[in-house]
């Protein structure tokens, strides 16, 4: 077997359309690949939490009077769904 017949081979074996998984289609037509493909993005990131509500955002001990740890706690959380929002779109 020469290249030119594995070559043919792998062609023949491809499917013809490869759904796009870049964005959902409005159809649904391209949701299980998207679902897929989108889970395996966030949770290679680490905002899978931000989506499946695993992570929450953190509370004050006294939500009047929060401390500068629990600020930035906080403000690390806020950007962290940011990220997984960007994500999303």
């Amino acid at each position: 077997m020469g290249p030119g017949t594995m070559a043919a081979t792998v062609t023949e074996n491809t499917p013809i359309s490869i759904p796009n998984i870049s964005h959902l289609e409005l159809s649904g037509t391209n949701w299980a690949i998207f679902s897929l493909w989108f889970q395996k993005a966030i949770k290679a990131n680490q905002k899978w939490g931000h989506f499946d509500r695993s992570s929450m955002h953190p509370a004050a001990v006294d939500p009047d009077k929060p401390t500068d740890d629990e600020k930035a706690v906080q403000a690390e959380w806020d950007w962290a769904e940011t990220v997984a929002k960007y994500l999303l779109s």
